[in-house]
């Protein structure tokens, strides 16, 4: 707060010097320099007193997750460990809170998805996302509508040779990278909803 005292001497100093430039209000600069000083400085010490002392007295984001869901951004954020079909998967999702199977929009939210499989200590090689060729024709969607911009393919994948139509981060990639697997596999599965 000491530097903000300053800006406001600071500011005071330079309204005097621009009161002396004009001459039919010079009598009364110093008097509006001398209040404005006063006021600023008392403002600045009732100011400082109201701020918080301490990281606990700040406000905490909203976390509304469900118990076992992690909070990340605006969102809620479930590992289910049950083997189910991709499409049987994002149903799952839809009926737990209205989400769907995770769409990963950054790399920031592809290293905390994949942290998160990972406290899970699964087995599995495979996790399903939300991503998939709803037609068959190498043109990817996420589940949840929001636009496909990241990639984060695994190499040699989307596999030209055994393609698969649906999308699952692989153990081997330490769960941040994507490869295409059959939509009928059974995997485990990180679903996403709104916060």
């Amino acid at each position: 707060m000491a530097q903000n005292k300053a800006y406001h001497i600071l500011f005071a100093c330079l309204m005097l010097l621009a009161c002396s430039q004009d001459i039919s209000a010079s009598r009364l600069c110093p008097v509006l320099c001398i209040s404005f000083t006063l006021l600023s400085l008392s403002l600045g010490e009732k100011a400082e007193e109201s701020l918080p002392t301490s990281e606990k007295d700040l406000p905490s984001a909203m976390n509304n997750c469900p118990e076992g869901a992690n909070a990340y951004g605006s969102h809620c954020y479930y590992f289910v460990e049950d083997r189910l079909t991709w499409g049987e998967a994002d149903l799952y999702c839809q009926n737990m809170n209205s989400g769907h199977l995770v769409s990963v929009l950054s790399q920031a939210e592809g290293s905390f998805v994949a942290s998160l499989i990972k406290e899970s200590a699964t087995t599995a090689s495979y996790v399903w996302i939300g991503l998939h060729d709803p037609k068959n024709n190498r043109r990817w969607h996420w589940s949840s509508g929001a636009l496909f911009l990241y990639k984060s393919w695994a190499t040699g994948a989307p596999s030209t040779t055994n393609r698969g139509f649906c999308v699952a981060v692989t153990s081997n990639t330490a769960y941040k990278k994507w490869k295409d697997e059959n939509c009928d596999s059974q995997y485990p599965f990180v679903c996403k909803f709104k916060n």
